[in-house]
């Protein structure tokens, strides 16, 4: 069998009906297959990121013709080719969970901490809605982190015990398994 490469595919535009067809028809038609995908609508807004994989010739040849998509389906698309992976230092998979009511700044605070301790965010998902009674704005964020084996998990118990005193957010760290 081939050996299979991968691109990226992005689009962010104008949603309506039919456009993930259009898009993973696009996909088949050049060969290549939908590994990973996240895909949303925010106000309107399409947008997606999806992991292609296929033989080299069928992705340069779909990465040649993206301009085709973007007309068929309104969408601004990009293509790109990942950037080769660096070997892996040990780490361990959390979960964060974080929540309180709305206010600006919570994404960066808790971001910079990770930042700050070389924690590198794999996935993140917010969400802001009215609580059920009171109708409060209330910012929820899920995100899944990769922690180097060698730093003290404790410690980052500890900071993140220090940001829910001083922004009143209930924060949760669990391993995942």
């Amino acid at each position: 069998m081939p050996n299979r490469e991968n691109l990226i595919l992005t689009a962010v535009g104008p949603d309506k009906v039919g456009l993930v067809e259009k898009i993973s028809e696009f996909i088949v038609q050049h060969g290549c297959n939908i590994e990973d995908s996240k895909m949303a609508v925010f106000c309107g807004e399409f947008a997606l990121i999806l992991l292609i994989s296929g033989e080299a010739s069928n992705l340069l040849k779909l990465a040649n013709a993206y301009g085709e998509l973007g007309a068929l389906t309104g969408l601004n698309i990009s293509v790109r080719k990942p950037a080769a992976k660096k070997a892996a230092e040990q780490s361990l998979p959390y979960k964060l969970t974080a929540s309180c009511m709305d206010h600006p700044g919570v994404v960066h605070r808790l971001s910079g901490l990770l930042s700050q301790l070389n924690i590198n965010i794999e996935a993140m998902e917010t969400k802001t809605y009215l609580a059920p009674v009171s109708g409060t704005p209330i910012f929820r964020m899920e995100a899944v982190l990769s922690v180097p084996a060698a730093l003290n998990i404790n410690r980052l118990r500890h900071q993140f015990g220090e940001i829910e005193r001083e922004e009143n957010i209930d924060i949760d760290l669990m391993l995942m398994e």
